[in-house]
């Protein structure tokens, strides 16, 4: 989720798990300082799109520190451990974990097998407060290539969305309220989303462009409460908008390479427009295709969020044992919290992998048929 509206202050904690009661319309989808690396997670038109078959990986622990420290009003909640007198409770910071994999679709046209699309799939865990969202995606691209070399490609994803709470650690005013739930409960939707990418080698040393939306059928999950259900929140379509591009020589020096990239996020509103837009900039220098460091700046309407610092490797791990390439990327970023969270937090961590391979089936030897009529057949006819 955008980090700027996960938390507004420190006593939003008194009801954190049950911020999806008030219905908050904010961009709900996990958020990733590794953007770039991971565009699968966001745009199902990037399955396929590297031509390789893609493990991704990425584990995200926003405001570590960040604990429910809300003073109890009226009655304690008997769930609370004993021996704790202030009754605080750790992790509740956001926390995301994910993984997908992807695989390129070819086929043979003349001679020659082309890329022409990719299927993926992928798991989401979101953890918010009290409430956990998972996250189960697959989803299709296709791909043209045009005839300067340059590639677009479209996709469709479909998306199971299951979002639990646990009523059990919420901290009520009033034990009799019948719309706080008071043990675990969930609810599951099925949602799509679609997009667009668009790769062009013949601008600098090549550039990206990406645009997709999440979450296209807005749905309210009910949790039950007793023996009825509430509307307990609501999901929006989330617009993400990215480009990037690659300077090989970067500075004049053949050792380094920049690879800058931008990433704008919005959610749509109850009216119908877009709200409240999170825009990420960063930047990434590698040295001999082995270490990479750079910034992430992530701002929003009302100010700056975070500053990221990030790292990067590439394993050199060569080829495989078919004579396949390999590519094992490991990146790190620490984000120091700009915002007033800084005063309850430690800040961001992430951590992410990429790795990729490829193989090719060998080509269906061609099949002799034999028959005794034409074992002695006249090698001038047809």
């Amino acid at each position: 989720m955008v980090s700027s509206m996960k938390f507004k202050a420190k006593s939003a904690a008194l009801l954190l798990g049950g911020i999806s009661i008030l219905q908050l319309q904010a961009q709900q989808d996990p958020s990733y300082t590794h953007f770039a690396y991971n565009k699968l997670l966001y745009n199902p038109a990037y399955a396929g799109a590297s031509n390789n078959f893609c493990l991704n990986a990425i584990n995200h622990q926003q405001w570590v520190g960040y604990d429910d420290e809300s003073p109890l009003i009226g009655a304690q909640n008997p769930s609370f451990p004993a021996g704790n007198p202030n009754q605080i409770v750790t992790g509740i910071n956001p926390r995301t974990t994910g993984v997908g994999f992807s695989a390129p679709i070819r086929w043979k046209i003349g001679e020659e097998k082309k890329n022409v699309g990719g299927a993926y799939a992928a798991f989401i865990s979101d953890q918010l407060g009290y409430e956990n969202s998972t996250y189960f995606r697959g989803g299709l691209a296709g791909a043209y290539e045009l005839p300067d070399g340059s590639g677009i490609r479209v996709g469709l994803e479909i998306t199971s969305l299951t979002k639990q709470l646990d009523g059990t650690k919420l901290r009520y005013h009033d034990p009799n309220d019948p719309n706080i739930p008071t043990g675990l409960t969930g609810d599951t939707k099925i949602n799509m989303g679609v997009g667009a990418y668009y790769t062009n080698p013949n601008i600098m040393d090549g550039i990206w462009a990406s645009l997709s939306m999440t979450n296209m059928l807005p749905s309210q999950f009910q949790y039950n409460v007793g023996s009825s259900n509430i509307v307990a929140t609501a999901t929006t379509p989330n617009l993400y908008i990215a480009g990037g591009t690659r300077m090989e020589q970067f500075l004049g020096n053949p050792a380094l390479r920049l690879e800058p990239a931008v990433l704008l996020k919005s959610a749509m509103g109850e009216d119908g427009g877009f709200i409240k837009p999170e825009l990420d900039i960063q930047g990434m220098v590698t040295y001999n295709s082995l270490y990479a460091a750079g910034v992430n700046l992530r701002s929003y309407i009302a100010g700056v969020d975070a500053l990221s610092l990030m790292l990067g490797y590439y394993v050199p791990i060569g080829a495989s044992g078919t004579g396949q390439q390999q590519t094992l990327r490991v990146g790190y970023s620490y984000d120091i919290t700009l915002s007033n969270v800084r005063r309850t937090s430690f800040g961001t961590h992430e951590l992410q992998v990429n790795y990729c391979f490829n193989f090719t089936l060998p080509d269906r030897p061609p099949k002799i048929y034999r028959h005794p009529r034409w074992m002695q057949r006249d090698p001038n006819v047809d």
